[in-house]
């Protein structure tokens, strides 16, 4: 993995930053949490360009995540909803420019999370309704819907928050849900695979418009569009409040611009036990009360399933 000496020669040599600048030290690198190793490059305060880097995980997993976000990026270009790719960094990473903005999750106003909620759905339903060419790479299945779970999550399977999720897979209830979305997986749509609060860009221009700008394909290729619409759907409304619901004007924006998925429960079911399993991970005893918690809302989804 390249550190902060080579990163900066790379942007050198991609034309992000004048040399004579990371002479006078006006050129940083700056990690950014990830699950994979992401960098930004800053010049005189401001991103220019963030490289993004095989990490551990995806080792294990034997996923180049590098190379499927070049293709995704480089495929959903025309859209102009995602990072530019620069070009293929080389065996093992990606570059792209800098997405102006801020994270959906950092986002405090209600005047501008309205308006994002709005522009998130719809900016699914475009990617959604993009070519899927046969030549993306197709996303991976939602570790739920494999056999086993992959070997980079292997090793955290023992610990007591894991084993409880593990444990609820057996639910009667969960495996029905399971079951549906299985059956409803069909690599027909160019989806994202991660929507998340994180990898939501929101930018405000100066007359006050506000746009949705989407990172992190990692996850995304051809796949089940349900997914990403139930993700959008349960981070919306965890950032909803009584009398604001986010996730209603993302679904209404999202099928008033045809987008082509629908909200199902066993989708619904997936997304909570992915980020269940996130929050674990993350947080570990600490984040007891809110694994239970979506634990309860996969619960409460595959309910609905029919028998």
């Amino acid at each position: 993995m390249l550190t902060s000496p080579g990163l900066l020669a790379d942007a050198v040599r991609h034309g992000l930053v004048p040399a004579a600048d990371v002479r006078a030290g006006r050129v940083r690198v700056r990690p950014v949490s990830r699950s994979n190793p992401v960098h930004v490059v800053e010049h005189a305060g401001r991103s220019v360009g963030y490289v993004k880097q095989r990490g551990t995980a995806a080792r294990l997993d034997g996923d180049d995540t590098a190379a499927v976000e070049a293709a995704i990026l480089g495929a959903i270009a025309p859209l102009r909803l995602a990072p530019t790719p620069i070009r293929q960094g080389g065996s093992g990473s990606v570059w792209m420019t800098a997405l102006p903005g801020e994270e959906l999750g950092s986002v405090g106003q209600d005047a501008v999370r309205r308006p994002a909620a709005v522009e998130l759905g719809r900016a699914l339903a475009r990617l959604h309704r993009h070519p899927a060419s046969p030549d993306l790479p197709m996303a991976p299945r939602p570790w739920p819907l494999l056999d086993r779970l992959p070997p980079s999550m292997q090793g955290a399977a023992d610990l007591p928050q894991a084993r409880a999720l593990l444990e609820a897979l057996d639910h009667p209830g969960v495996q029905r849900a399971l079951a549906a979305a299985r059956a409803q997986w069909r690599p027909t749509h160019v989806v994202h695979g991660d929507v998340s609060p994180g990898n939501v860009i929101v930018a405000t221009s100066s007359a006050g418009d506000v746009r949705v700008g989407l990172v992190d394909f990692e996850l995304g290729g051809r796949g089940c569009p349900e997914h990403d619409l139930a993700s959008a759907a349960a981070v919306l409304t965890d950032l909803s409040r009584p009398g604001l619901d986010l996730a209603a004007l993302c679904l209404e924006a999202y099928w008033s611009a045809c987008g082509p998925a629908a909200l199902t429960a066993p989708w619904r079911c997936v997304r909570a036990l992915l980020t269940a399993w996130q929050v674990s991970a993350t947080h570990g005893e600490a984040g007891a009360t809110d694994t239970a918690r979506l634990l309860a809302r996969a619960l409460g989804a595959a309910e609905e399933v029919p028998a």
